[in-house]
């Protein structure tokens, strides 16, 4: 391998060891060798020009972008060239940094101490593997997956010295089109192959997208009694244990996958959906919290993570059993909120994230928690009316809380398109992450199926001139849903019209007809609502003023 047409990059924090690095690399030949002390002026190299090899540290300095978090970047942006090789190296040999580092999937990962000797045969075989590789590597950076399929299996078909690597990389590129027939095809020649780890745990993992559920935990138990630090098939186990509605099962494994490995955001994403579908939300809480401390600094930073770091503070607090446990959560997820205002990493996640919307919806979701079910619609109402005029489409970010005050408050018809809003961006991204805001709970749905039912018998009754029966039918109704918009409008029509003509009026119906239009009265209501409500508003007045 010749380096002097290399250009070379070098990212180490510590001066005498970048000196020493850079002297290795210059004797072994290479004249273009750039040094640099941390991940964001790697970074900043990068962006003016590209580079050849890239010989990165994993530790690059408290509170700073690593050298796995920087490969993510490289690669993600684009600002590597999918004919460079990049190598991480380390003197922290600690399994879960290893085994971090390793998922991030560098060209080779060197353990310091290394002679000049070792460092040049690593990178030597780095290269040539790459190079070889190479049709399969520049079609995936230009997102031309159908050509990567096809260079792959030209390269397969000329049996090289890479057989492996490559069927691995096949078998990504059939999962990411959903080609897991294909996948399965190619794997389960080797199934009982010993000794090749990585197709036993992809074939367990195809299986998983099958929905073989028990072949797939059978698989992984066996590839975890050669080797038990094997976090990816706990994570497989997680996903099929769930998949067979077996929720401990499926919380002790991916427990056991983070343990193994606690630098994966992916696998915490997992971990969240798994606990929140199990109703574990503190370890979803925790989750999220890992999410949101490993997104910072990485190619992965989004404010949805904040929101959900917020998010799930607030779930911890709604499902509390303890007034103790229940406030504690409430004011760290409001601490958090107000933190969040004033940290400048925050604010620069996206430009178009209001955080007044925000507040006012975690603000309506504290209100639904204490009970003021009446201040929550006020706060909720006012940012639904804030989102619509500041934006086209519904942002997500503010979905899932406003979703769940909907619910609570039994603002159904409110709440339907979000859930098919939020069902059409997950299919579209084919992202779980959204899935414990998807839909309703099972409590929602039987009050929603409980709401319709009243609400439409009521309906049917005023109808056909049967105004005490319908309004008997609102009431009901109005138990599931105590806050409907709607189920208040139509008890207001029946009161009037139970009271219309009459001298004296039942103190009962006037304390009913205060109660209803102080839920409406100055409430920031939907253009149907609001000209409904202002066309009673005559009566309602008159009526209230007769006591």
């Amino acid at each position: 391998m010749k380096y002097a047409d290399k250009r070379v990059l070098i990212v180490e924090d510590q001066r005498p060891f970048l000196m020493l690095l850079k002297g290795l690399l210059q004797s072994m030949g290479a004249t273009e060798v750039v040094t640099h002390l941390s991940a964001e002026k790697a970074l900043t190299a990068c962006r003016k020009e590209k580079f050849d090899i890239v010989i990165a540290d994993l530790h690059l300095g408290t509170e700073q972008k690593n050298g796995f978090e920087l490969v993510e970047e490289l690669r993600l942006s684009r600002l590597i060239k999918p004919s460079a090789i990049y190598v991480l190296i380390s003197a922290d040999s600690a399994r879960p940094v290893v085994l971090g580092s390793i998922e991030r999937r560098p060209d080779d990962y060197i353990v310091k101490p290394f002679s000049q000797a070792q460092l040049k045969s690593r990178i030597g075989r780095a290269w040539q593997k790459r190079q070889a590789l190479l049709p399969v590597y520049r079609a995936i950076h230009d997102d031309d997956t159908q050509k990567a399929i096809a260079a792959c299996q030209e390269i397969i078909s000329l049996n090289s010295n890479y057989l492996h690597s490559t069927e691995l990389l096949l078998t990504e590129l059939y999962w990411q089109t959903g080609k897991y027939t294909d996948a399965l095809a190619l794997l389960e020649p080797y199934k009982d192959s010993a000794g090749v780890q990585w197709i036993q745990v992809a074939l367990a993992r195809t299986y998983l997208y099958l929905e073989r559920f028990a072949d797939a935990i059978s698989l992984c138990e066996a590839v975890l009694g050669q080797n038990r630090f094997s976090a990816e098939a706990f994570d497989i186990i997680a996903l099929a244990r769930q998949g067979l509605a077996e929720g401990e099962e499926a919380l002790t494994a991916i427990s056991q996958a983070i343990k193994l490995s606690p630098y994966s955001l992916p696998r915490y994403v997992v971990a969240c959906d798994i606990a929140r579908n199990n109703e574990d939300f503190i370890f979803a809480h925790e989750a999220c919290t890992a999410i949101w401390d490993l997104s910072r600094r990485t190619a992965h930073q989004d404010i949805a993570h904040w929101c959900s770091f917020i998010r799930s503070m607030l779930d911890v607090a709604e499902h509390a059993d303890e007034k103790r446990v229940k406030n504690r959560y409430q004011q760290d997820a409001l601490l958090h909120l107000q933190r969040g205002r004033h940290d400048e990493r925050v604010v620069r996640l996206n430009p178009e994230f209001d955080f007044d919307i925000f507040e006012q919806v975690i603000m309506a979701r504290v209100a639904a928690l204490d009970g003021k079910l009446l201040d929550a619609k006020r706060a909720l109402f006012t940012s639904q009316q804030d989102i619509e005029a500041k934006y086209d489409e519904y942002p997500v970010m503010y979905a899932p809380d406003s979703l769940n005050v909907m619910m609570e408050l039994g603002e159904f018809e409110e709440a339907q398109p979000i859930i098919t809003m939020l069902d059409k961006h997950a299919a579209a991204s084919k992202k779980s992450t959204l899935s414990p805001a998807l839909g309703m709970s099972k409590n929602a749905a039987q009050r929603h199926k409980h709401y319709l039912k009243f609400n439409r018998q009521g309906i049917g009754l005023y109808q056909e001139g049967k105004f005490e029966q319908a309004r008997e039918q609102f009431c009901l109704a109005q138990e599931y849903a105590p806050m409907n918009t709607g189920v208040a409008l139509n008890l207001l029509q029946c009161i009037i019209k139970l009271t219309h003509g009459r001298k004296t009026s039942n103190d009962e119906l006037v304390s009913e007809c205060r109660r209803l239009n102080k839920m409406l009265n100055d409430m920031p209501l939907k253009a149907q609502h609001k000209e409904k409500f202002d066309a009673l508003s005559e009566d309602i007045q008159e009526l209230i003023a007769r006591n």
